[in-house]
């Protein structure tokens, strides 16, 4: 129980031979975190974008990236939300450590999210087989659990990243050095604090419109940002060893 609250606090060194098993392991590791990374920028234009275009009449995006489970791109909301959840359970599932732990909760919220969706938009709208058996009212009191829950561990896992990135060892070919990744990441984590410090103040007060829309677009994309910048490593994709270098070393340029 303990370990599964430790954070983790370096990155294993990646294999010196990009041909070896390991090494095409961890490239299809990174391209499918790269994958999901896509997928976190992707929900909130392509929802909005392919409803608005094909969909709705309306010339107005809908209140919440969750309501367009009550619109057309309803398939596309849930395939997204649970392909994610999937891979979130299961990309870190052999390790006990506070950011599988972080991962494992997203996993489950978002896979939990598009089960117990939010209130209809309009009451024309008849109640899904699951509001009639519970009630409206209390699936969206799980709905916005796991909502809440999903954006609190995206959060963490971002500030994870940036934890770890600051104490890894410099590599040949890397420009940027591992602390300034690890503010890069913090900085990301920090937009989806105050991402959530917006929908909690604007939902309390009701004003202005569309602005839990407008905070979930802003976390997603800072997850994605920091969630891409920590997978796409393409030296490691066009299989380019990067061996660490010695303390003190001069950065190749």
């Amino acid at each position: 129980m303990i370990a599964a609250l430790k954070p983790e606090l370096s990155t294993p060194p990646r294999p010196a031979d990009p041909d070896s098993w390991e090494g095409r392991y961890i490239r299809a590791f990174l391209w499918l975190r790269t994958l999901v990374g896509v997928f976190g920028i992707a929900l909130p234009l392509s929802v909005i974008l392919i409803d608005k275009f094909a969909f709705s009449e309306s010339p107005f995006p809908r209140g919440s990236v969750s309501v367009y489970y009550y619109s057309g791109v309803r398939d596309l909301f849930v395939a997204i939300m649970a392909s994610t959840g999937v891979f979130f359970i299961a990309y870190k599932i052999t390790e006990t450590t506070l950011e599988n732990t972080l991962s494992i909760v997203a996993g489950i919220s978002a896979i939990l999210i598009p089960l117990f969706p939010t209130k209809p938009p309009s009451p024309d709208l008849p109640p899904t087989q699951l509001q009639k058996l519970l009630s409206v009212n209390e699936v969206f009191g799980v709905h916005f659990v796991f909502s809440l829950a999903f954006l609190l561990s995206l959060t963490g896992i971002s500030f994870m990243f940036g934890w770890r990135e600051r104490d890894r060892r410099r590599r040949t070919g890397q420009r940027i050095s591992p602390r300034a990744w690890g503010i890069y990441h913090f900085a990301c984590a920090g937009i989806m604090v105050l991402a959530l410090v917006w929908i909690a103040v604007t939902l309390s007060v009701g004003w202005p419109p569309k602005a839990l829309l407008a905070g979930e677009w802003m976390t997603a994309w800072a997850f994605g940002a920091s969630w891409l910048a920590k997978g796409s490593e393409l030296r490691a994709f066009r299989k380019q060893a990067t061996e660490p270098l010695e303390a003190g070393a001069a950065v190749p340029t």
